[in-house]
């Protein structure tokens, strides 16, 4: 995707079908290499950030085969200790997990760099000082980081400063197969966290307390390899929830969890937004308009970081007065879409960590994706106002959405990716 050209002000209809969460995909592929064995993964979305990582596996040795159906076969039996390509690990985030996954099958990690959007300062102090607890090393040469330890990894207690995502699925990767008993405090409780466990705790993992600040992972000799259903990606659902409220629907987003999207639909209530909910389905429409309403985002259950950008253009397009605001607490440098909501005209300013809005109506405009979540919102923005629209660097929406041109044209969109 290099180009999305959209033809905005039509009301959007109909269902869309969520794929796989990209979120827990990338965690559970580089978990799979300490299971040394084969595993099938069926609902693995066809997005770039996936597809780069199948794509790091088999450079590490890995054998990968697509099957019928849309599920991949992972052989992880060949991967060997080396040092992954690095132009292929500095465009994802998710290639970190590679530390803790080749740490505890071979005894030393290697990253020459990860990637990812462009957030803000995103160390991985936590990963390490958690890795160091465990037995190992590390030292770092530029954007390289490599961890070594004796095997197995010895279990420890360890206190995370922040609920870090990225470290508590990091740490028990690393301690599924370590000696004894490990103790992750302040553990972040996101879906795709507990989806991690699931995959581990099926391939042999001992792992309590999912789902709380506490989790305990008791270690066991070996892994091995299992079927594996990735979760609906809660954050493609709730950016089409936005779309519906933001372009009338009623829209239909299907094969979700409700209960992952609570708080959006909490707060889409609050606003004025119609929601329905089934047991896989979600309905958001807004056939008389929705005012704005403040939120702050947080740590799962709270309000999602990765959702904050389209919340923003759901605002900036809403048409009743009122103000609205984002306080963002995550990623310092997530507000770099407000420039380009500004470009359409929007009433969008930023002080500190907070994004305030003041509704209007925008115009058509060229938009740049500024990152995967931002360019989101910009594609809401475009849908949403008449007039045709283009946004480019759209490969960085493709990280995170699969099939996009087929599901929005599904629901009445006029767009075109090139």
């Amino acid at each position: 995707m290099h180009k999305i050209v959209v033809r905005g002000g039509r009301r959007l209809v109909g269902e869309v079908r969520v794929g796989g969460s990209k979120n827990a995909a990338l965690p559970i592929l580089f978990g799979g290499i300490v299971t040394g064995d084969v595993c099938v993964f069926t609902e693995l979305p066809r997005v770039s950030d996936v597809l780069r990582a199948l794509e790091i596996l088999r450079c590490l040795g890995a054998r990968i085969c697509f099957l019928s159906g849309g599920a991949v076969r992972v052989d992880y039996s060949t991967v060997r200790s080396a040092c992954p390509p690095a132009y292929l690990c500095s465009g994802i985030r998710g290639s970190t997990y590679l530390l803790g996954a080749m740490l505890t099958r071979f005894g030393r990690a290697v990253l020459p760099g990860a990637g990812g959007c462009d957030l803000g300062e995103r160390p991985i102090d936590q990963h390490l000082l958690g890795f160091a607890g465990l037995g190992a090393t590390a030292r770092t040469v530029g954007e390289s980081v490599t961890v070594e330890a004796s095997l197995p990894l010895v279990g420890c207690e360890i206190a995370l400063a922040m609920p870090s995502v990225g470290a508590t699925a990091n740490l028990m990767i690393a301690a599924a197969a370590a000696h004894g008993k490990t103790v992750i405090r302040n553990a972040a409780a996101e879906p795709h966290v507990a989806a991690l466990a699931d995959f581990l705790c099926a391939a042999g993992a001992q792992i309590e307390g999912v789902g709380t600040s506490c989790i305990t992972v008791t270690g066991v000799p070996a892994l091995h390899g299992v079927h594996h259903r990735i979760i609906p990606d809660m954050i493609e659902a709730g950016t089409y929830l936005c779309l519906g409220a933001a372009c009338g629907g009623p829209v239909r987003v299907c094969a979700v969890c409700p209960e992952h999207l609570a708080a959006l639909c909490d707060l889409l209530l609050q606003m004025g937004v119609r929601i329905e909910q089934g047991k896989d389905y979600v309905t958001a429409s807004a056939p008389d308009g929705y005012c704005c309403a403040n939120a702050t985002t947080g740590p799962y259950p709270a309000f999602p970081t990765d959702l904050h950008p389209q919340l923003t253009a759901l605002f900036a397009v809403a048409d009743r007065n009122g103000e609205g605001s984002v306080t963002e607490t995550v990623f310092s440098s997530r507000f770099r879409y407000a420039e380009e909501l500004r470009r359409m005209g929007a009433d969008v300013s930023v002080k500190g960590n907070t994004v305030k809005v003041t509704p209007k109506k925008l115009r058509a405009a060229t938009l740049r994706a500024p990152d995967l979540r931002g360019g989101a919102a910009l594609l809401i923005a475009a849908l949403a106002t008449n007039g045709k629209s283009e946004i480019t660097n759209a490969a960085q929406i493709a990280r995170g959405y699969e099939h996009l041109e087929q599901k929005l044209r599904g629901i009445g969109a006029d767009v075109c990716i090139y």
